[in-house]
């Protein structure tokens, strides 16, 4: 990852990054909340020599500061810690007592100071008075120049009265807070980045780029208040429609001169937008007075019907077997403005009846008499079935949903489409999510209706049924000499 790719990650997921910094800012707050608070009070102590002759007060002074050095390490000695309990009547033991009682001696001087911390500021106060009282009067006494009691060499006197402190020393909310939130950045930071490297979903066209060497056709935007109809049948428009528009304008031109007539929507996996996407692309193809037939080739869990309000049969299943003739099958929808053919009666084998002859013969009758067919196929994965219309319809587009489509699995339904030699034109990414501005619909008009409405369908079909019969194939409703040996070729 580069510099651009950190600064994408941290845009993308700087709500990750809020809220870490809000939970360890509001952990450093409890902690200030609950924190006990503690006072400091100090003493002041100078040590002297007493020998206070001019020939060696140098000598003396070095002597009083190797001393301090000494005696910060005993100002909480028994004697000491005894004598200060005895002295307040204080409840507590000589180690809890020495525990709140610490001496440092400041670089090149012959002071020591005394620190008492405590719950309360006036004992913290008392208890560093009578330690500095108490500790003198044991210099004195560990310092006499003979055991008899002579003069001491060093004196040690306080500087002063401690006084009692006004603003605790701890917790120090300031401290707190400043680390809660240097926490609270690098978890943020640092977790964001973790698990933008351990995501393998696709978000962007970058990422399809990179990951599957496919140019991104189209990215259509996410919009909830399209949620359940398309946006292009809307006359005022929206962002959705000139995603669509866009994409469709890619397809045009995406196969190089010749346009593809039959075009198979693949995905991965279900939930990816392939249904949803087949129809809004084919609104759009239609709304711009294209002759259009979707045709729902998803024949074991089909939705079309129930999306566009049409009779689920009949529909693919009966045409593959000759059920039902084209006049039949096929539904306007829109007052003409789409055909449709939705998948019918669910078969048992639904990946032996697409791989038949019938369904090439199908498309052909189909592309003859439409500008474009769209068909909405089952997932790639867990089916081989858009695998086989794949190869009869020789063109496919993989669809793949921002967010939500793994790398790995985009990979494998790209292989499976290679495999049959169809030619991928590309990728569309669907729910991209926009910004406020970007999702809001901008003023626009419906494409003009060119009156091109499809020609009707004949009532024969060279289906199965028309084979067994001996009959022959109908093209608008005319025998085709040597079409029967044509449909029963094998497939190539």
């Amino acid at each position: 990852m580069d510099l651009r790719d950190y600064a994408r990650v941290l845009r993308e997921r700087w709500r990750f990054v809020v809220a870490c910094v809000l939970v360890f800012v509001a952990a450093a707050a409890a902690a200030v909340a609950l924190t006990p608070r503690s006072y400091s009070a100090h003493a002041r102590l100078f040590v002297a020599t007493s020998d206070v002759s001019s020939a060696n007060a140098y000598q003396g002074g070095l002597f009083s500061e190797e001393r301090v050095k000494s005696y910060t390490q005993i100002v909480n000695s028994p004697p000491v810690i005894d004598g200060v309990i005895n002295a307040l009547h204080l409840h507590s033991t000589p180690s809890q007592l020495a525990g709140k009682i610490s001496a440092t001696a400041p670089l090149d001087t012959v002071l020591v100071d005394i620190k008492v911390t405590d719950s309360s500021p006036q004992q913290a106060q008392a208890i560093a008075n009578e330690t500095a009282v108490q500790f003198t009067q044991f210099v004195a006494q560990i310092e006499q120049t003979s055991p008899g009691g002579g003069a001491t060499l060093v004196k040690v006197s306080a500087v002063g009265p401690s006084t009692a402190p006004t603003s605790p020393t701890s917790p120090q909310p300031a401290l707190y807070l400043g680390i809660g939130l240097a926490a609270g950045l690098a978890v943020g930071v640092s977790g964001a980045i973790l698990r933008a490297s351990l995501d393998t979903r696709m978000r962007t066209r970058d990422d399809v780029r990179r990951e599957l060497g496919l140019p991104t056709l189209g990215a259509v935007s996410a919009d909830p208040a399209l949620r359940g109809r398309s946006p292009v049948a809307d006359p005022r428009g929206s962002r959705r429609a000139e995603d669509l528009g866009q994409l469709r304008t890619a397809l045009r031109y995406a196969a190089g001169e010749q346009p593809p007539r039959a075009v198979v929507l693949a995905s991965a996996l279900p939930g990816e937008g392939r249904t949803t996407m087949a129809v809004d692309l084919a609104l759009s193809y239609a709304q711009t007075g294209r002759r259009i037939v979707l045709v729902e080739s998803d024949l074991r869990e089909p939705r079309l019907a129930e999306y566009l309000g049409l009779a689920s049969q009949p529909g693919l299943t009966e045409l593959l077997t000759a059920a039902a003739t084209p006049g039949e099958a096929v539904q306007d929808w829109g007052g003409g403005l789409l055909q449709v053919v939705t998948a019918g009666g669910l078969p048992a084998e639904p990946g032996e009846l697409l791989a038949g002859a019938d369904l090439r013969a199908l498309l052909n009758v189909l592309q003859e008499r439409a500008d474009l067919v769209l068909l909405d196929s089952p997932p790639l994965l867990p089916f081989t079935d858009a695998a086989l219309l794949a190869a009869e319809a020789g063109h496919a587009l993989l669809v793949v949903r921002s967010g939500v489509t793994h790398q790995a699995g985009a990979r494998r339904a790209l292989e499976s489409l290679r495999a049959v030699d169809t030619r991928v034109l590309g990728a569309v990414l669907t729910a991209v999510p926009r910004s406020r501005t970007e999702r809001t619909a901008p003023k626009g008009r419906p494409a003009p209706d060119t009156g091109q409405r499809p020609v009707p369908w004949p009532d024969g079909w060279n289906g199965a049924a028309s084979r067994r019969a001996g009959s022959g194939p109908l093209t608008d409703g005319v025998p085709v000499a040597g079409a029967r040996s044509r449909l029963e070729q094998p497939r190539g």
